[in-house]
């Protein structure tokens, strides 16, 4: 009876405590569901676009203009025409060869100085009348063998060695495309001031000029037999040995001649001869007397052109 009777009050107890644990876990459970539910039903938080300043305000979109540029004018440019070249048949040319001795200051001084303005006139002058400078080299080819040459050849010599004529002439004709060439006499390439040294006229040679021999001392040869070889051959040697270069060509001191001078040119190795004169026709003739028409200090532009002019 006893037994029972605590039996009943266990299990009235398990009861009592099991009713109130479960009261408690369904409130529990319920508490939670509500909180997620007010948390499903609160609206999400509305956020304005003007609570946001921007980092940095953005320039306003410039705008664009547009300007309508009207191409300038091409400038007309007048070309020299190219020179026609044609074959010149052995035994004749015709061809001015000039000769000038100094090219220096801003007036001409005398006979045998031209200044340097009017040279340069003078240069630009045979450009616009249609001359091409030739080296002495391709004249003699063209009188001996024959060759193609400019349709206006002339050939543009220097006598005496002057410095005026590398510090003048040289750097003029240059610009122009004209070779020259510069008739040394031996002895003053030793470092006169005066006169053209070793190194200049390498430069020359190398530009396309050529050197001919002026003679030794720039003796007048028909007075003296005697100094013939040295003034005649012995220059031609100096010069080829201190420049590396032939020197075919022999320019007559003061133009003057002899029969025994003239052979002696011809036997001493050279080509030909560089005399004066006016003609501008030369044939084997005259190949050890080539005229060449000395420009004179004195001469104005409109002499110079009609020079060349004349037949």
């Amino acid at each position: 009876m006893r037994r029972a009777s605590l039996l009943q009050i266990l299990f009235v107890v398990f009861i009592g405590c099991s009713l109130i644990t479960g009261c408690y876990a369904a409130d529990f459970r319920a508490q939670n569901l509500t909180a997620a539910i007010n948390t499903l039903e609160t609206p999400p938080t509305q956020v304005s676009l003007i609570d946001i300043e921007p980092s940095s305000t953005p320039s306003p979109t410039p705008t664009t203009t547009f300007t309508a540029t009207l191409p300038e004018p091409t400038p007309t440019i007048t070309m020299t025409p190219t020179p026609q070249w044609v074959y010149n048949p052995p035994g004749s040319i015709y061809a001015p060869i000039l000769l000038y001795h100094r090219v220096n200051g801003e007036t001409s001084s005398g006979r045998y100085e031209v200044s340097e303005p009017d040279f340069h006139s003078q240069m630009l002058a045979l450009k616009e009348m249609g001359y091409t400078a030739i080296p002495m080299s391709l004249f003699l080819q063209a009188l001996n063998d024959g060759a193609d040459l400019p349709e206006k050849p002339i050939v543009i010599t220097f006598d005496g060695g002057h410095q005026s004529v590398y510090d003048k002439a040289f750097p003029i004709m240059k610009a122009l495309g004209f070779p020259g060439v510069f008739y040394i006499v031996a002895n003053r390439i030793n470092g006169s001031p005066e006169f053209v040294n070793i190194s200049q006229l390498q430069e020359m040679i190398d530009a396309g000029w050529e050197i001919g021999s002026h003679s030794y001392t720039h003796s007048d040869l028909t007075l003296d037999h005697s100094i013939a070889e040295k003034e005649i051959r012995q220059s031609k040697l100096d010069l080829e040995y201190a420049l590396s270069t032939d020197v075919s060509t022999f320019a007559y001191p003061f133009g003057t001649i002899d029969p025994f001078t003239v052979q002696k040119v011809s036997d001493f190795g050279y080509q030909a001869g560089m005399g004066l004169g006016k003609s501008k026709l030369h044939t084997w003739n005259t190949i050890f007397y080539l005229n060449r028409i000395e420009i004179y200090g004195t001469y104005s532009l409109d002499d110079f052109k009609m020079i060349l002019s004349e037949e």
